[in-house]
């Protein structure tokens, strides 16, 4: 179903029920018949009952203009007229009362096209009857034909019926100019989804689509300042929106939300500016969407206070585990030390394994630890001014007895006259430096090297740590700064760790403002190039 409003506002009478006019004119046009009668001295009471019967078309027309959509009562009005006109020839003489049959398939012009046809069938149907009885003596001879009286009823026929076919020509030609407007300016509209309004230049509406009309009750806002109310909260939005259409000749799109449909829903709205100088408005309900979208947030929502209340397990129990990890390491190295005394041979191979095993442990809990903090916003840089050759320097003497073990040579490229002084947090930049140089050793076979460059450039330090170790694939590679993510060589490898290395040295790159660069191919070793400023912004 389409709605339409046409502007001028042209919801009367005649358009909705267009029996009205003709039947009207008919009746004012046998009164009138009627009284001009009287004054020119006719006998009024031997008159009345004919124009009595005359108006009973008319009047009929009127009783049923509002039902002239159904069947029923098209045919009764049809027929009638087509009982006038056989009245009329009965009373009158046959011509020219006959003329009345036109009325007919006249007033069938304002139903369906193919009552017209009915309408024509119906009157020479009955007018050949009427005729043929009348040749064949059957009916009696016409009591008014040719007196005064019968003057004034030919009369009344003539002017009456007359009017009658121009009210109805009026009416048609009315119906057919709204049935042209329609298509052309209606129909096109239902297959648009949403709802689809057109309003012309002076901001009335032209028409608007089923869709249109159900988000407003069923009656769309019959003026575009009317769209929604005065103290409708996105009233100042679209009021803005529309004045951009006007000085920029260009659609303009908002969200507003309203209930005139019975219902709260959210609308995408775009407001079209037409070359005609009036406008079109698409309202796409968003409401579903919306709703999809507060799921999704309630989601997001949730999942990040998991994992915040996650990170913050993960650094509590890290921070936990820490306290008895020094105790075991710190008796473990008593006992390696031999203060009580010696050890047999078998204790003092366990004492180390202890010492080893615990201190081990310790270097992974505070990588967790450290990333927790990272991840839950909490590692705070405590910057100060250094050189970072001194960083570089112990600790490569921190990382050079496991070198030394795994039989990695460990080498460093300073340049002596070039002070590498950088505004930075001591301890991440040689957590950076230690997680690189551990896995750069720990990923490299007996007789390999690990190659330490640092310089500055353009305000930036630029620290290089090279090793000719396994290196990774692409896959791996892509996987760099992913929690807990490690590669085949670190899942091979005899020093099981927790794969936060890299990501460690990431996040605290990242904290610093810096730049992490990964270069590496499976078999001939990794190259990783950490870029810090040398001076906080």
């Amino acid at each position: 179903m389409t709605v339409t409003i046409h502007q001028p506002d042209r919801s009367n009478l005649i358009d909705k029920w267009p029996v009205l006019l003709p039947s009207l004119v008919w009746v004012f046009a046998l009164v009138a018949t009627f009284l001009a009668a009287g004054l020119r001295g006719v006998n009024l009471m031997s008159l009345l009952p004919f124009v009595v019967a005359g108006a009973v078309p008319g009047i009929l027309g009127v009783v049923l203009s509002r039902f002239m959509n159904r069947e029923w009562a098209q045919i009764i009005l049809m027929l009638s007229w087509a009982g006038l006109a056989v009245m009329a020839c009965v009373t009158l003489g046959f011509m020219p009362s006959a003329v009345l049959f036109i009325a007919v398939p006249t007033i069938a012009s304002l139903f369906q096209r193919e009552k017209v046809l009915e309408g024509i069938i119906i009157a020479t149907l009955i007018g050949a009857i009427t005729w043929f009885a009348g040749r064949l003596g059957i009916m009696p001879d016409p009591p008014f034909a040719g007196n005064v009286l019968g003057n004034f009823a030919n009369l009344a026929v003539w002017g009456g019926l007359l009017a009658f076919i121009l009210a109805t020509l009026f009416g048609t030609a009315s119906r057919r100019s709204e049935a042209s407007m329609d298509t052309g300016r209606t129909y096109w509209r239902d297959g648009v989804v949403g709802g689809l309004f057109e309003y012309d230049c002076e901001d009335r509406l032209i028409g608007t689509n089923e869709q249109g009309a159900a988000q407003f009750g069923g009656v769309a806002p019959s003026y575009l300042l009317n769209f929604l109310p005065n103290e409708h909260p996105d009233r100042p939005a679209f009021n803005a929106s529309v004045d951009a259409c006007r000085r920029t000749h260009h659609a303009q799109s908002l969200r507003i939300s309203h209930g005139a449909s019975g219902v709260d829903a959210n609308y995408d709205l775009r407001i079209t500016p037409l070359t005609s100088k009036g406008w079109l408005i698409h309202a796409h309900d968003r409401t579903d969407d919306e709703g999809q979208l507060e799921v999704l947030r309630q989601q997001g929502a949730t999942f990040e206070q998991d994992s915040t209340d996650k990170t913050l397990f993960f650094a509590g129990v890290s921070h936990e585990l820490r306290t008895p990890l020094n105790a075991i390491i710190g008796f473990s190295d008593m006992m390696r030390s031999r203060l009580f005394g010696p050890l047999p041979g078998k204790y003092a191979e366990y004492a180390d394994l202890i010492h080893e095993s615990g201190q081990h442990m310790l270097d992974l809990i505070g990588d967790v630890l450290d990333l927790s903090r990272v991840e839950a916003g909490r590692y705070e840089l405590n910057y100060d001014t250094f050189d970072a050759a001194d960083v570089i320097r112990s600790s490569i003497k921190m990382i050079r007895p496991a070198a030394d073990a795994a039989e990695v040579v460990v080498d460093v490229n300073l340049d002596l006259d070039q002070a590498l002084l950088i505004q930075a947090d001591r301890r991440a930049v040689r957590q950076i430096l230690l997680n690189l140089l551990s896995n750069a050793v720990k990923f490299s076979d007996k007789g390999g090297r690990v190659d330490v460059d640092a310089q500055a450039i353009d305000g930036d330090l630029e620290l290089t740590v090279s090793d000719t170790g396994v290196g990774m694939s692409a896959e791996e590679l892509a996987r760099i700064g992913d929690p807990y993510a490690q590669g085949e060589a670190g899942k091979l490898s005899d020093e099981r760790g927790t794969g936060l290395g890299l990501s460690l040295v990431q996040s605290l790159t990242d904290l610093h403002s810096g730049k992490m660069n990964v270069r590496s191919t499976k078999g001939n070793g990794t190259r990783v190039k950490i870029v810090l400023p040398l001076q906080v912004d």
